[in-house]
């Protein structure tokens, strides 16, 4: 895919759960359960002692009901590493968005690009 190769050339890119810190520090997780809205980064922390929670979880505050476990997460993202993007790296998003949807005959995408919405 073109949209990966050219945010990997700008150091954006997922990393496997398996290397995420767990020792405090922040993330950005990437989950894909937004179905077709795509996926949504989710600000959290590994908590390996979570108050009313069974066991270590990846949370987003302190004391909080919700818990996230690895199989959430399709991948994450260091904050401190993550770049705002220049309109010359977004104009080749946008290129290489129009180049995958038509080699994977994404009508919906196409659809959506000619009608200009979204």
């Amino acid at each position: 895919m073109q949209v990966e190769r050219i945010l990997r050339e700008y150091g954006h890119f997922l990393r496997p759960m398996s290397e995420a810190p767990r020792d405090g520090q922040r993330i950005l997780g990437h989950s894909a359960q937004g179905g077709a809205q795509g996926g949504h980064l989710i600000s959290c922390y590994w908590e390996p002692h979570p108050q009313g929670l069974i066991g270590p979880n990846w949370v987003e505050e302190r004391d909080s009901a919700i818990g996230y476990i690895d199989r959430y997460f399709d991948g994450w993202i260091r904050p401190r590493e993550f770049r705002l993007l220049d309109s010359v790296a977004i104009n080749r998003l946008l290129v290489a968005y129009i180049d995958d949807a038509r080699a994977a005959d994404n009508r919906e995408a196409l659809k959506m690009l000619e009608a200009g919405d979204g």
